[in-house]
């Protein structure tokens, strides 16, 4: 009776540890299926943040053109947007504007002394200088052009023509920019934007600066301002019946 007893008590143990076995098989299948889950679901989040970047890349793309008409500050961060706006510039004639603001931005970027006066002299002799009907080549008052004629004179720095630039800026945006939104220009740009299309106009541009062969030939332009500004002092204006004097006294001589 003990013998049964205890081969029965054998059975019960086997039975138990065979069902432990059983569960610990599917606990591991169990395991290795989450894992086949979460790597899934990670793989579909992964693809799917790549196709919103690969959308949000598209969209901004697709509006770059439009953007442009957001506001002028957008339109001169856009380096295609600037050229454009460079060559409507160029059909109108005034393009020396936003040349000037270019090498203004360029000058701020500078910081050792002598860069900062050979290229202040530069934009002075290329943008300020008279030229030989008495006028500038860039519209700006005549107090700011005399502001600038003095600090160059003095001790240029890099912020020296900030003044002279915010004017051109505000004459730019007011007037140019305004013109530039309604041209035929900007609206070939829209459709051809709209159209998927390249944007014309913005081929392969030369230096956003004024070529040499362009620029007034100026040999030591800070002798031949300081020279300008001598004359100015100096200058007074000459009535006719002064000029009469002045030729009877050679003639008497």
């Amino acid at each position: 009776m003990s013998s049964q007893i205890m081969f029965s008590h054998i059975r019960q143990k086997f039975a138990k540890a065979k069902s432990l076995a059983v569960t610990d098989e599917e606990t591991a299948d169990l395991s290795a299926t989450r894992l086949s889950i979460s790597n899934s679901l990670t793989s579909v989040h992964k693809q799917c943040e790549d196709d919103d970047n690969e959308e949000s890349n598209k969209l901004l793309d697709i509006g770059r053109v439009a953007s442009w008409a957001v506001g002028f500050e957008k339109l001169l961060n856009d380096e295609m947007g600037l050229h454009v706006f460079t060559e409507f510039l160029k059909k109108e004639f005034s393009q020396e504007n936003i040349q000037f603001w270019i090498e203004c931005e360029k000058l701020k970027k500078l910081s050792d002394p002598d860069e900062i006066r050979q290229k202040a002299s530069s934009i002075w002799s290329t943008y300020l200088q008279d030229t030989d009907d008495g006028s500038c080549r860039i519209n700006i008052d005549s107090r700011t052009r005399h502001e600038c004629q003095q600090s160059l004179l003095n001790k240029p720095h890099a912020n020296i023509f900030e003044k002279a630039q915010s004017q051109i800026f505000q004459l730019m945006k007011l007037d140019s920019y305004t013109r530039f939104l309604k041209s035929n220009m900007y609206k070939e740009c829209i459709m051809s934007e709209m159209e998927g299309k390249s944007i014309p106009y913005t081929a392969k541009s030369q230096q956003s600066s004024v070529s040499n062969e362009e620029r007034p030939k100026t040999i030591d332009s800070l002798a031949k301002l300081k020279e300008e500004d001598k004359k100015d002092k100096k200058r007074t204006p000459l009535l006719p019946w002064t000029k009469a004097l002045i030729k009877w006294k050679r003639l008497s001589g």
